[in-house]
C-alpha cells in the first residue's frame, strides 16, 4: 500500500471520529462499577530528522502509526485486576524495512487493603526505536515481571519491597546482545511528619549477556511525599557500584534518584527529574548515565492544555568496544493538547535533541514533530 493510500485512510478515520456525535466503541460495564471494558485507539502522524540517532547516517521519514486497544478493570473482591493489550502498527514511508507490528500485553494484580499490599505486574511488549548507545535502530521483545509490596512495621516504620525481572531479546538480527536483568529493591521509611517520610533504601541489581555479568548496588538516603510546602514527589541521594565478573573491573560513583513536582498555581506545575546510574549497552558496554529535566505544563481550560520540557544528559562509556567515549546532548520540546471530548483528544508536539560525542559517528542532531489523535470509550 503507498503512503498516500495510508494518509487517505487516516484522513478518513480522523474526518469519522470527528464528526461522529455517537461513540463507536462501547464501554462495557458488568455490576455497576466492578468490572469495566475499555476501548481504545490513535492514530499519529509524525516526522523524524534523524531516525536512526547517526552522525553518519542521518535519514529523515515521515512515520504513520496506528493501534486498537482493550482494558479490562477489576474491582470485586480483595485483588483488583487490570489487564490491557495493545495492537500498534507503524510505517516508514521510505525505509520500509523499518516499519515493524508492536504489539503490548500487560498484567497485573493488585491488594490494597489489609496490613500487607502490594501488586504483581507481568509485561510483554515489541519496540521499535532509536538507540542512541549503538546508533541504530533495534527491534526488541521485552518481558518485565515486578513484585512490589509494603508493610507497615508500627505507627512510624514502614518498609516497601521491589522485585523486578526483566528479558531483552533482539530480533533485527543485528548481532546486538540479549540481556537479562535480576533487582531488589528494599525500603525503610520512617515517617518524619503527617506529610513527609525519611527513607533508607538498598537495592541489587544483577545484569547478563553472553558477554559478561554486571552486579550493581547502591545505598541512598532521601525525603518521599513532601519535601517543601508546595514541592511533593522523592528525593534520593547516594552511592553505587558496579563490579564486572570476567574482567575483573569495578566502577564507584554517587547515585542519584529524583522527581519532584511544584504546584505553582491550580494551573500551572513545574515537575524536576534528576538521574545518576549505571546501565548496560546492547553490546556489553557499562555506562555512566548522568540525566535531567525539567518539564511544564499549563491549563488554560479543561479543553485546552500546553506543555514543555529541558533536558541535559552525560554518558560515559567505562569498558567495552567504546571505552572512553563520552557523549552530552540537550534536549527541548513543546506540546498543546485538544480534549475535543471526553472521549477524543488530539496533541501536537515538536522536539529537538543534540547530541555530542567524541566519536564522530555518534555526534548528531534530531528533531522531529508528530499528531496524534486517540479515542477512548
Amino acid at each position: 500500500m503507498s503512503p498516500r493510500s495510508y494518509r487517505r485512510i487516516a484522513a478518513f478515520c480522523v474526518l469519522a471520529l470527528l464528526c461522529s456525535q455517537q461513540s463507536v466503541f462501547a464501554l462495557l460495564n458488568i455490576d455497576g462499577t466492578r468490572n469495566q471494558v475499555f476501548v481504545f485507539g490513535n492514530i499519529t502522524f509524525a516526522y523524524d530528522s534523524n531516525i536512526f540517532s547517526s552522525g553518519t547516517d542521518e535519514s529523515g521519514d515521515y512515520i504513520y502509526s496506528a493501534s486498537v486497544g482493550v482494558e479490562l478493570k477489576r474491582r470485586a473482591g480483595i485483588i483488583a485486576v487490570n489487564a490491557r493489550a495493545v495492537f500498534d502498527r507503524q510505517e516508514f514511508q521510505k525505509n520500509k524495512t523499518q516499519s515493524a507490528w508492536n504489539p503490548t500485553f500487560y498484567l497485573e494484580f493488585n491488594k490494597t487493603t489489609g496490613r500487607t499490599t502490594g501488586a504483581i505486574t507481568i509485561n510483554a511488549y515489541r519496540s521499535s526505536r532509536a538507540d542512541s548507545a549503538v546508533n541504530l535502530r533495534t527491534q526488541t521483545w521485552n518481558f518485565p515481571l515486578g513484585l512490589n509490596i509494603k508493610y507497615p512495621i508500627n505507627d512510624k516504620f514502614y518498609v516497601t519491597s521491589s522485585s523486578g525481572y526483566l528479558k531483552r531479546s533482539y530480533t533485527d538480527g543485528s548481532g546486538l546482545l540479549n540481556y537479562t536483568d535480576y533487582s531488589e529493591s528494599i525500603d525503610l521509611l520512617y515517617v518524619f511528619t503527617s506529610k513527609t517520610d525519611v527513607s533508607v533504601s538498598y537495592r541489587i541489581r544483577v545484569g547478563q549477556t553472553t558477554l559478561d555479568t554486571t552486579t550493581d548496588q547502591a545505598l541512598m538516603f532521601g525525603l518521599v511525599n513532601q519535601i517543601i510546602p508546595k514541592l511533593n514527589g522523592a528525593v534520593r541521594l547516594g552511592f553505587q557500584r558496579r563490579t564486572v565478573d570476567k574482567t575483573g573491573g569495578s566502577f564507584n560513583q554517587i547515585t542519584a534518584s529524583t522527581d519532584v513536582t511544584w504546584i505553582v498555581t491550580r494551573k500551572l506545575n513545574i515537575q524536576g527529574v534528576v538521574s545518576r546510574d549505571f546501565s548496560t549497552t546492547a553490546v556489553g558496554g557499562s555506562v555512566d548515565s548522568l540525566s535531567a529535566q525539567l518539564r511544564a505544563a499549563y491549563d488554560f481550560s479543561r479543553r485546552y492544555q500546553a506543555n514543555g520540557g529541558l533536558g541535559y544528559g552525560r554518558n560515559r562509556f567505562l569498558d567495552g568496544t567504546t571505552q572512553g567515549r563520552r557523549d552530552e546532548f540537550f534536549s527541548w520540546d513543546v506540546g498543546v493538547t485538544l480534549n475535543w471530548s471526553e472521549h477524543l483528544r488530539a496533541s501536537f508536539s515538536y522536539n529537538y535533541l543534540h547530541n555530542w560525542s567524541t566519536l564522530s559517528y555518534s555526534d548528531f542532531e534530531r528533531s522531529g514533530y508528530s499528531l496524534d489523535i486517540s479515542s477512548r470509550y
